[in-house]
């Protein structure tokens, strides 16, 4: 917990630091205005209809949810589904916080929709650097409150990993991006704007 707290405490530092003799001082990043520059680029680049047209599948040997569905090596599902993603109606804070947008979102999957969301986080890499991906993020199912009966379509894609932490990458091209799994079975989305 102390060295979290201690790399957060100086991620957002704005002094700058001393340069060595003989080297010019990089000048002083704030991670907070940085983190809203970057979310104001990529948020226009998130929306939209995009085709999941082709998902990786890494195989893990001690994940049951891919043994119960029948993978059994490296996979590439093509042209799984197609996701609707735009801004959230109802941020999760208030105010909006303009570091971490919201996205509500829809799967359409074999004939039928479920409600998905998730927040961006600016990737400190990238924020300080400029490299490596933009953004991470948890997609989740949102379903309104309440009890109900999960479907088999919505407990596959769960299964194959959908429901998971991601980073996202994005080109110059505004209808492509990718999505990099971090941590169940999926290993990379190739997105495609429809």
């Amino acid at each position: 917990m102390l060295a979290t707290t201690l790399c957060f405490t100086q991620c957002t530092k704005e002094e700058a630091t001393p340069a060595k003799t003989g080297t010019v001082a990089k000048p002083a990043v704030n991670y907070d205005q940085e983190s809203i520059k970057l979310m104001n680029k990529l948020v226009p680049h998130m929306l939209g209809d995009w085709s999941l047209q082709r998902v990786h599948i890494k195989r893990q040997p001690y994940n049951f949810s891919q043994t119960e569905i029948g993978i059994e090596r490296d996979t590439v599902l093509q042209e799984l589904a197609v996701l609707s993603i735009r801004q959230a109606a109802v941020p999760r804070t208030n105010p909006k916080d303009l570091r971490h947008p919201d996205f509500d979102c829809t799967i359409h999957y074999k004939g039928k929709s479920y409600p998905m969301a998730f927040w961006l986080l600016a990737n400190a890499e990238h924020v300080f650097n400029n490299t490596g991906p933009q953004a991470s993020f948890l997609l989740r199912y949102n379903f309104p409150t309440g009890t109900r009966f999960p479907e088999t379509e919505e407990k596959y894609l769960d299964s194959i990993g959908l429901v998971d932490n991601f980073f996202v990458e994005t080109t110059a091209d505004p209808n492509t991006m990718t999505w990099r799994g971090l941590n169940r079975g999926i290993d990379k989305i190739e997105l495609q704007k429809r």
